[in-house]
């Protein structure tokens, strides 16, 4: 039987500047800490940068 996981987004609005990549990296930082790793690179829209992650979920 496969492991369940929780999946979430970490999400930051994109200006081109360091302070989006700061904001995302603090945020990834955080759920890092918690136990989440990170699933695939960051992406882009027009409007938002995101980053992928995941966490085992587990057993009862």
């Amino acid at each position: 039987m496969k492991t369940p996981i929780e999946y979430t987004i970490v999400a930051v609005p994109f200006h081109a500047d360091a302070a989006t990549h700061d904001e995302l990296a603090r945020k990834i930082n955080e759920k890092l800490s918690g136990g989440y790793e990170l699933y695939g690179p960051p992406f882009l829209s027009e409007e938002m940068m995101y980053q992928a992650m995941t966490k085992p979920i587990p057993p009862n």
